[in-house]
């Protein structure tokens, strides 16, 4: 007597399926023409992506490689250099286990062969990159979308021009762009936020870009000077925000319509505030530091993400780190110290000097382990080592991480960077 094959309920099959990695997904679009078709069924990618999401496991490791190009005269005045980066997903846990390696770094994870030249940012597992190409009167920035887990990247899109020749435009030029990536989960669409401060204007000039449309809108500008504002800002796409919930936020200073970073000593805490752009509202809300934050730092704070909470850190009378975190968004008395770190315990000489000069260091927080029991920090001074703490125990390791370019010549250095921020894998279309 024969038996019926096993029948199994399409509800159920869609929710195993969205238990697997990308690789294994796409890997049985083979199977038939129902499962053919579910990586681009967006009730299956949104399923996927809740689930992916909840196993946040993932950072994006950031790779440097500048390869010296040797000019023709004889005092060296035209040499130059080219900066490519390398952008790879990698497991928190595997960096746990093992935080000395060596990376192989492959040249589909290289910026510079998808025709862009920096990172904005990531989310949903989409990671957003800007290319930017110089005339003699203008910068011309342009984007695109990558998603590394389906190896899928857009074309280029969201052109946007910034003359520079103040000759030609005497009034035009006032400030680099600053670019920030993020989701509006009101509408389902990805933006990005480009933003400069004015000389003219006194203020910034904001403008959004959704997907889709194509077309850069301005926005009210931010109500106070985000401190990427500063004119000692080396980079025009420099990611000096964070995205979260639904929103973009910076640290900002309130009453002061310029700030270099080097001013920091002449701010009074009642300044500072963080400042949150909705991608929904294209609105704008204001929350104080924790009112423990009575004392101004010797470098800047930081406001980032750790353990699923917005995270406001900073040094404490050059001995210790503090880190809080807002356990419920938007609520302002939600601030939770969650630690406070002794340098001595992180094997950190705070007054390190040279030749009579003291160095002045920031230490950012970066992960938070699954128990939540390890934090893992980068120090400025470390360039090329992060360092992982186990606040239970005490227990400290830096990391060793170098990197190569898979191709490459003796006239590339290559490193290591501090890890970028959080990543998961997604079936999220990049179109």
């Amino acid at each position: 007597m024969s038996r019926s094959p096993p029948y199994f309920p399409d509800d159920l099959i869609l929710q195993v399926l969205s238990l697997l990695n990308v690789k294994s997904i796409l890997r049985f679009k083979c199977v038939n023409k129902y499962w053919g078709t579910l990586t681009s069924d967006p009730t299956f990618v949104n399923l996927h992506l809740k689930k992916s999401a909840k196993q946040n496991t993932h950072f994006l490791l950031i790779t440097q490689h500048v390869t010296d190009i040797p000019g023709e005269l004889s005092d060296g005045s035209d040499d130059r250099y080219v900066r490519d980066y390398g952008v790879i997903p990698y497991s928190v846990s595997t960096l746990l286990d093992n935080p000395s390696f060596t990376l192989s770094v492959d040249e589909k994870y290289l910026v510079q062969s998808k025709g862009c030249s920096n990172i904005v940012g990531s989310c949903n597992g989409l990671i957003c990159l800007v290319g930017r190409s110089i005339t003699r009167e203008y910068f011309e920035y342009s984007f695109r979308l990558w998603n590394p887990a389906t190896r899928m990247t857009s074309p280029k899109f969201g052109s946007l021009c910034l003359f520079h020749n103040t000759s030609v435009f005497p009034s035009s030029y006032d400030g680099n762009y600053n670019f920030l990536f993020g989701y509006d989960n009101s509408t389902d669409t990805y933006k990005v936020v480009a933003s400069r401060y004015s000389g003219r204007e006194q203020g910034s000039d904001v403008r959004i870009l959704s997907m889709g449309d194509n077309v850069w809108r301005d926005i009210e500008s931010f109500p106070v000077v985000p401190l990427h504002f500063g004119a000692d800002s080396e980079l025009s796409d420099d990611n000096c925000g964070v995205y979260f919930k639904n929103s973009i936020n910076l640290l900002a200073i309130k009453n002061k319509l310029w700030f270099y970073r080097t001013d920091i000593k002449n701010i009074t805490v009642k300044q500072f505030v963080i400042v949150s752009l909705d991608l929904g509202t294209e609105t704008y809300h204001l929350y104080l530091p924790p009112s423990g934050f009575d004392e101004v730092p010797p470098t800047e704070p930081n406001v980032g993400v750790l353990g699923d909470c917005l995270s406001f850190s900073y040094c404490y009378n050059e001995t210790h780190l503090i880190i809080w975190q807002m356990k419920i968004f938007g609520v302002q008395d939600s601030w939770f110290q969650f630690l406070k770190i002794s340098y001595h315990n992180l094997q950190i000489d705070y007054n390190y000097s040279d030749n009579g000069y003291k160095y002045v260091f920031d230490i950012v927080p970066l992960f938070l382990s699954e128990n939540g029991d390890t934090v893992i920090l980068h120090c400025s001074q470390e360039v090329s080592q992060d360092i992982i703490y186990n606040w239970r125990n005490s227990r400290v390791e830096r990391t060793n991480i170098t990197a190569r370019k898979r191709i490459t010549d003796e006239r590339t250095r290559d490193n290591a960077l501090c890890a970028a921020e959080n990543y998961f894998e997604s079936l999220v279309s990049v179109f």
